[in-house]
C-alpha cells in the first residue's frame, strides 16, 4: 500500500474516530460520579496518544512524503 493511499484509508478515519472517542469521553466524565472517573482517565490519555501518534503520521507524510 503507498503511503498516500495509508494516510487517505487508515490514518485519517482512525484521527476522526478517535476524536469522536474523545468527546463522548469528556461528555460521560461530566456524568459520572469522581470515584468511578479513573477508568475514564486512563481512557482519556490512551485516546490522546492514539490521536498525537495519528496527528504525527499526517503530519510526516504530508510535508516529507512525494
Amino acid at each position: 500500500m503507498l503511503t498516500p493511499d495509508f494516510s487517505r484509508f487508515v490514518l485519517i478515519p482512525l484521527f476522526v474516530l478517535n476524536m469522536g472517542a474523545m468527546i463522548i469521553t469528556l461528555f460521560l466524565k461530566k456524568k459520572i460520579k469522581p470515584e468511578f472517573s479513573r477508568n475514564l482517565d486512563v481512557l482519556f490519555f490512551v485516546e490522546n496518544v492514539i490521536g498525537l501518534i495519528c496527528c504525527i503520521a499526517l503530519g510526516y507524510i504530508a510535508f516529507f512524503v512525494d
